[in-house]
């Protein structure tokens, strides 16, 4: 093991260990707690969707979640059960405010919408996204999400979702030429991280310690990983 890589891996967290959750995670930067916490979303192995939160204040300041010491992660929250999942993504979005977005693909193919809340917690939209979906790709932007969908036959399309009606949505079908940035998992290869299962990196940006590349991905015994690279 190389030196940088030792160094790296002094940093990599295992989020989840109590839990059974499968299939790739998501991860996206909120507004709460003084600096920020980091969200995740994970499917349960089963049945259902777990959600773990990062509590990214400073230890030496008064921290805003005793439950959750900072730099750790939470337990998990259980949610959406009754459905099996192969996907989910999360979002911070601007509307709500500050409420998160959700979307969830199950196991045949329905990609469902949900959105997190104060008091209610998550709740799944009448609407859903897309049918027959087999991949997809969920991004924010002021309030209108867009969706990069792969469907059963193969096809890429890219779908869009503006505020207006929220908190309900509704989808339709844009063009879209976006390049795509590099891929989590050739940033952990860069790194030297290779026990990485295929298709399961993702990466997302947040502004912890200045600007942090926040990098997830499962290891070849399963478990969920994390680690922020500034």
């Amino acid at each position: 093991m190389s030196k940088n890589k030792h160094m790296l891996s002094n940093h990599i967290i295992e989020v989840g260990a109590e839990r059974r959750t499968a299939g790739p995670v998501s991860l996206a930067q909120g507004v709460y707690g003084t600096r920020g916490n980091l969200e995740l979303i994970a499917c349960d192995a089963e049945d259902g969707l777990w959600v773990f939160w990062f509590n990214a204040d400073d230890p030496d300041e008064p921290t805003t979640s005793p439950d959750v010491p900072p730099g750790s992660w939470s337990g998990g929250l259980a949610f959406a059960q009754g459905h099996r999942y192969v996907d989910a993504q999360i979002v911070q979005s601007t509307l709500g405010p500050d409420h998160l977005e959700v979307l969830a693909l199950t196991s045949d193919g329905v990609l469902q919408s949900w959105f997190w809340s104060p008091g209610p917690g998550f709740r799944r939209r009448d609407a859903d996204a897309a049918d027959h979906v087999t991949a997809f790709t969920l991004t924010h932007d002021d309030g209108t999400l867009h969706a990069r969908i792969t469907d059963a036959g193969g096809t890429e399309r890219m779908l869009e979702s503006a505020p207006e009606g929220y908190p309900e949505r509704s989808w339709r079908g844009i063009r879209s030429s976006a390049a795509q940035p590099p891929s989590a998992a050739a940033q952990l290869s860069a790194l030297g991280i290779d026990d990485v299962v295929p298709d399961t990196a993702r990466v997302a940006l947040s502004t912890r310690d200045g600007g942090t590349t926040e990098l997830t991905w499962r290891d070849a015994g399963g478990r969920i990983r994390h680690l922020g690279v500034r």
